[in-house]
C-alpha cells in the first residue's frame, strides 16, 4: 500500500492535545458536608488532587483517537494497486510523432524502435481468444490493423509503421479508440508514448495502461528562419534553442544556393535560445541553415537541425504591354522585382504575337481586345470598341462611355484590400459587358473594375483610362497594381502558412500556360500533377518530408520553369523531447506500467465512512452513560 499525499500524516500530531486534555485533573472546590459516608466513591481521586494525573484507560479517548486516525489517513489518500497482464481485447495507441525519432533509446536506437519492441512484447503475450488493434497516433491517426489474433499480420503491420515529422493528434486518436472499443467486452487500452499528451483528454472506456519510452531531454533545434528585403540585400534571422537541461555548444552553418556562406560557433544555456542575423545577397534563392552539436554536447533529435528559407530570387516573369505610352505602368514594372516588361505600340497590335516569344502576362491599354486571346493572363485597361471589320473579343463588348463614375459599390474581394477606393476620382469610363467577369468596383452607371476567367485565362479589367483619373497619383496605385498582378500571374507556390510544417496543405497556382506540373520531393521522388482545366489552384498535401520541394512547370512552348518551397520542422512542442512517466486522462493520472495493467484502489472513502461510524459510537458512549452498557463496552 502507498500514499498519494504522505505529507498529510503530520496532522497525526493533533493526537497530543487530545491526550493532554485527558491527563489534566479537574480543579475541585472545597465543600463542607455532614458526613463522608455516602461520598466514598467520590473521594477516591482526592489523593491525586494535582494538576496532572496518570493516564488511564478511557473509552472516549480511544474513540476520539480512532476518529482522528481515520481522518488523517483519509487526507493522506492511501491506495493499493495490483498488476495483471495485457490480455483480452487490446487497443494499442502507438505514438508516431516527431519526438519519437529521438535517439536516446536502447543502445542508441530511436524511441520509436523501443516503442515497437514494447508492441512486439504485447503481441507475444496474446493468448487464444485475445485480439489486438493497432492505432498509429500521428498528424492523422490511422488503424493499420484491427481486432485480430493473427500474430504474423500484427508483426507485418508493426514493421511497416514509421514515425512522422509532425505532432500527434491525441484527441482524434482517443475518439478513434473509444469508437473501436464499442461492443467489446472488457476492452483494455495501452498507450505507448514519450509523453506530451494534452491534459484535457477525455476518459477512455475500460482499463488504461501507459508504457513510457525515452530517457533524456537533451536536444538542440533551429526554431525559426526567415528573410526580409533590406535595400539591395536581404536580412536573415535564425533562432536556435536548447531544449535540454544542460548548456550546450554548436556550430551553425549557412549555405546560399548550396554554397557555404558563413559559420558561427554558438553557446546556448539550458532551456535558452539564441538569435542570429545576417545580411545576404538579394539574389539569393535557397538559404539553408545546418546546426551541428560540438563534442560534449548531446543532441538526440536530428530532424530539427536543418531549416530552409526560399527568398524569392527566382525566375523572371515576362510582361507584354500593348500601349501607345503609359509611363505609370512602365515605372511600376521597373521597380517590381522579378518582372521584365516589353512594350509594343498599339499601332502595331497586329504584331504582338511576334513580340519576342510567349509572355506570362499581357496588358492591353487603350486598344481593341483581339478576337484571339493570348495564352497567358490578361490585364485590360480602357478597352476600345471595334472599328471597321475588326471586332473585339465576343466575351468583352464595349458599347460607349459614361462620366458618372462616383464609386457606389465595392465587392468583398482580396484584390481590393488596403485601398481607399472612395478617394479615387475618375473622369470617364467605358460601358463594358463581360458576363464571364465579376464586378468588383462599380458606380451607379456601370462597372469600373472587373475580374474573372475567360477561356481558362485569368482576366482583370479596368474600364477607365489611367490618364483620365487620379489613380496613378494616389499612394494606393502600387498596392492596387501589385494586388492585380499577383492575382493574374502568381507563377509561384503559395502556402497557406508563412512557413508550412510537415503535413500542411500547400496551394499551387500554376502558370496560366503550364501544361503539366512535376513536384520533386526532398528525397528525389517526383509527383506528376495535371493542371486543372478550369485554372483552379491545386491543393498539394504530400508534404510529410522536411526540406525543399521543387515545382517544375512545363510551358506549352516546351520551356520548363522551376520554383521552390520549403517545409520546415519548426515545432517547439516536438523539439522539447523530455519524456514523461505519467499521463492525465480524464481526471486521473495514469502512471507508467511496463509489466501490464495497474489497477489502483484508493481507500479514503472507506476511511471516512469508518471515521463517521466511530464518531456515532463516541456520541452514543458520551450521552448514554445512564443506560446499561453492553459487555463489549465495559472495562474492568
Amino acid at each position: 500500500m502507498s500514499l498519494l499525499v504522505p505529507g498529510a500524516l503530520i496532522l497525526g500530531l493533533l493526537a497530543a492535545p487530545i491526550i493532554l486534555l485527558y491527563m489534566l485533573k479537574l480543579r475541585r472546590r472545597d465543600q463542607v458536608v455532614s458526613s463522608t459516608l455516602l461520598w466514598q466513591e467520590l473521594v477516591k481521586d482526592r489523593t491525586a488532587n494535582a494538576p496532572w494525573q496518570r493516564l488511564r484507560r478511557n473509552l472516549l479517548l480511544l474513540l476520539q483517537l480512532l476518529i482522528l486516525a481515520m481522518l488523517v489517513l483519509a487526507l493522506a489518500r492511501p491506495y493499493w494497486q495490483s498488476s495483471r497482464g495485457a490480455n483480452g481485447n487490446l487497443i494499442v495507441l502507438l505514438d508516431s510523432s516527431a519526438s519519437m525519432q529521438a535517439t536516446d533509446g536502447e543502445a542508441g536506437a530511436s524511441r520509436f524502435v523501443d516503442a515497437k519492441a514494447e508492441v512486439e512484447r504485447l503481441i507475444d503475450g496474446l493468448n487464444i481468444g485475445d485480439q489486438m488493434t493497432l492505432v498509429l497516433v500521428g498528424r492523422t491517426p490511422s488503424v493499420p490493423i484491427a481486432m485480430t489474433n493473427d500474430r504474423p499480420l500484427l508483426r507485418q503491420a508493426l514493421k511497416q509503421a514509421e514515425p512522422e515529422n509532425g505532432s500527434a493528434d491525441w484527441a482524434s486518436a482517443f475518439i478513434l479508440a473509444a469508437t473501436t472499443s464499442q461492443g467489446l467486452i472488457d476492452p483494455r487500452i495501452v498507450i505507448i508514448s514519450d509523453g506530451g499528451l494534452p491534459e484535457t483528454l477525455p476518459a477512455l472506456p475500460g482499463e488504461v495502461a501507459f508504457i513510457p519510452v525515452g530517457r533524456s531531454d537533451e536536444n538542440l533545434a533551429i526554431t525559426a528562419m526567415a528573410t526580409r528585403p533590406a535595400g539591395e540585400a536581404r536580412d536573415l534571422l535564425v533562432s536556435v534553442a536548447n531544449k535540454g537541461q544542460s548548456p550546450g555548444q554548436a556550430v551553425l552553418s549557412l549555405y546560399i544556393d548550396n554554397v557555404l556562406f558563413d559559420s558561427q560557433r554558438i553557446g546556448i544555456g539550458a532551456d535558452q535560445a539564441s538569435h542570429l542575423s545576417w545580411s545576404v545577397p538579394a539574389k539569393a534563392n535557397m538559404i539553408e541553415g545546418r546546426l551541428e552539436a560540438m563534442t560534449g554536447t548531446i543532441d538526440h533529435l536530428a530532424i530539427d537541425n536543418q531549416a530552409w528559407a526560399i527568398s524569392g530570387g527566382q525566375a523572371t516573369h515576362r510582361v507584354l504591354l500593348v500601349s501607345e505610352e503609359n509611363l505609370f505602368l512602365e515605372r511600376f514594372f521597373a521597380i517590381m522585382p522579378g518582372y521584365e516588361l516589353v512594350r509594343v505600340p498599339k499601332s502595331d497590335i497586329e504584331q504582338w504575337p511576334e513580340a519576342g516569344g510567349e509572355f506570362d502576362l499581357y496588358i492591353f491599354d487603350g486598344v481593341t481586345i483581339p478576337e484571339q486571346l493570348p495564352t497567358g493572363s490578361i490585364l485590360i485597361i480602357n478597352p476600345q470598341p471595334g472599328t471597321g471589320t475588326e471586332g473585339p473579343h465576343p466575351a468583352i463588348q464595349v458599347t460607349g462611355s459614361f462620366t458618372e463614375t462616383a464609386i457606389t459599390r465595392l465587392a468583398d474581394d482580396p484584390l481590393l484590400t488596403n485601398v481607399d477606393w472612395q478617394a479615387i476620382n475618375i473622369a470617364e469610363a467605358q460601358f463594358v459587358s463581360a458576363p464571364g467577369l465579376a464586378t468588383l468596383v462599380a458606380s451607379e452607371t456601370g462597372p469600373l473594375v472587373l475580374a474573372g476567367e475567360i477561356d481558362g485565362r485569368r482576366v482583370a479589367l479596368l474600364t477607365f483610362d489611367l490618364h483620365r483619373s487620379d489613380l496613378p497619383l494616389q499612394i494606393a496605385f502600387p498596392v492596387i497594381m501589385a494586388n492585380i498582378v499577383d492575382w493574374l500571374n502568381p507563377g509561384r507556390v503559395v502556402a497557406a502558412e508563412e512557413s508550412p510544417q510537415p503535413g500542411a496543405v500547400v496551394t499551387l497556382i500554376p502558370n496560366a500556360r503550364a501544361e503539366s506540373i512535376a513536384i520533386t520531393h526532398p528525397d528525389g521522388t517526383v509527383t506528376e500533377i495535371s493542371r486543372q482545366e478550369s485554372g483552379a489552384p491545386i491543393l498539394f498535401n504530400d508534404t510529410q518530408q522536411i526540406g525543399v520541394y521543387t515545382v517544375s512547370y512545363r510551358i506549352n512552348s516546351g520551356e520548363i520553369r522551376s520554383e521552390q518551397f520549403a517545409i520546415n520542422f519548426f515545432n517547439p512542442e516536438e523539439s522539447r523531447i523530455k519524456p514523461s512517466d505519467s499521463v492525465y486522462i480524464g481526471s486521473s493520472e495514469i502512471v507508467s506500467d511496463s509489466d501490464g495493467f495497474i489497477r489502483r484502489w484508493e481507500l479514503w472513502p472507506y476511511l471516512l465512512l469508518a471515521g463517521l461510524c466511530i464518531l456515532m459510537i463516541e456520541w452514543w458512549a458520551t450521552y448514554q452513560r445512564g443506560i446499561r452498557r453492553p459487555p463489549f463496552l465495559k472495562f474492568k
